[in-house]
């Protein structure tokens, strides 16, 4: 992207956001242009990151619903939204990637990985897809980052072939969507950055509109020119925000957890995160491995294993599995993806009983068959594997 084209974005941006009843500012503390409706004048001119205003305020308290809404009605009024845009309706991806270069489906976008990365047939016109993603990065801020999970939806239209101006207009159209959810824009910044990114087919600018709702990021609007090695550059206007933090923005409740757990369920936001995810691997066919997909569904039941094995596990994995149901295609059935996460989360336990006692290993089988075939096969003592156990689960 040249610097010509750079200049081109933000003038058209501004023009096209103040035709829409955006005031445009610089930002005092990190420079940044950015849009809101509100006036604001000498020191009020920040754009509301986190990062830049030290005394933010925070979107919990804005105004409330009367009642809470599920991400599932979130989601429903989204679409309902887009539909009425005449977009079309695409079903997302398995969450296992087979195109691109992650293991694991990140973002909506990817869903042109076989265009930008095997050189498949352009296909343009515009859609919106409700994309569940696994982002491994997250798994250390889980504990100690309100808002954040390893697994989401990503909700977003995606348009390959658009040029700038009908960019603009998709932003637009999402002011719309979050209006219809009860987020109202005279309580959002939306600031613009340009990023250097590299897919894997060489290094490209991303110019980005990020939407901040009081100091919370929901989501970006990317005007992206992926470069390719046989034909021009790929012109893609994708558009996504988190389900799940757009839901807790609409609701303003406590944590970001609380409508993302069983109401009877009590532990940390970690546990809950492990058991989201790994029940989404599961669902989607996923098979524990050394390597890949299913090396992260490996690190997932381990870390329960060691740490979480005295909770309801499975309890909370099928109250997951009717969560990611709304928004996935099964590749098999929940009971099935019950025994295949059972399975691995008891190997650990297995393991330690085995190393604990000198027994012989394990085979795959769960802790109470294992347990069985010890006593009556090999004379283990019942009271030696029950004190075994208890340690294992302190």
């Amino acid at each position: 992207m040249s610097n010509s084209n750079v200049l081109d974005f933000i003038a058209e941006t501004i023009n096209f956001m103040k035709g829409c009843g955006w005031n445009c500012y610089v930002c005092n503390a990190c420079g940044r242009n950015f849009f809101s409706k509100k006036q604001l004048h000498g020191l009020n001119v920040v754009c509301n990151w986190r990062s830049c205003c030290k005394n933010a305020k925070s979107f919990k308290g804005l105004g409330k619903r009367k009642s809470l809404l599920k991400p599932s009605q979130v989601a429903q009024k989204i679409e309902v939204h887009f539909s009425s845009q005449n977009l079309k309706i695409r079903q997302p991806l398995n969450i296992v990637n087979t195109q691109g270069l992650t293991d694991l489906v990140i973002a909506g976008v990817q869903s042109f990985d076989d265009i930008i990365h095997r050189a498949q047939p352009i296909r343009e016109g515009a859609f919106y897809i409700a994309q569940p993603c696994v982002r491994m990065q997250f798994q250390t801020s889980v504990a100690t980052q309100d808002g954040t999970s390893t697994s989401f939806v990503n909700v977003c239209t995606e348009s390959m072939g658009a040029d700038f101006g009908s960019h603009l207009l998709a932003v637009d159209q999402w002011c719309g969507a979050l209006s219809r959810v009860g987020l109202h824009m005279n309580d959002f910044t939306i600031v613009a950055r340009l990023s250097k990114k590299d897919w894997g087919t060489g290094e490209f600018e991303a110019f980005e509109l990020f939407f901040i709702y009081e100091g919370l990021e929901l989501g970006d609007a990317a005007y992206l020119q992926i470069p390719q090695q046989h034909r021009p550059h790929l012109k893609i206007s994708d558009i996504g925000f988190g389900l799940e933090r757009m839901t807790w923005a609409v609701n303003k409740t406590d944590s970001y957890f609380d409508t993302l757990m069983p109401m009877t369920g009590a532990g940390t936001t970690e546990m809950f995160d492990a058991c989201r995810t790994l029940a989404l691997l599961a669902l989607c066919g996923v098979r524990p491995a050394n390597k890949g997909a299913g090396l992260q569904f490996r690190r997932f039941a381990k870390m329960l294993s060691e740490k979480y094995s005295c909770e309801d596990l499975y309890g909370y994995l099928s109250h997951y599995f009717g969560y990611w149901a709304q928004f996935v295609v099964p590749a098999i059935g929940r009971e099935d993806a019950l025994v295949r996460v059972r399975l691995e989360v008891e190997r650990y336990v297995n393991l330690k009983v085995c190393e604990m006692l000198k027994l012989p290993p394990p085979r795959e089988e769960t802790t109470e068959a294992y347990l069985e075939r010890m006593v009556y096969t090999c004379n283990a003592s019942i009271y030696d594997l029950r004190q075994a156990i208890k340690t294992c689960k302190t």
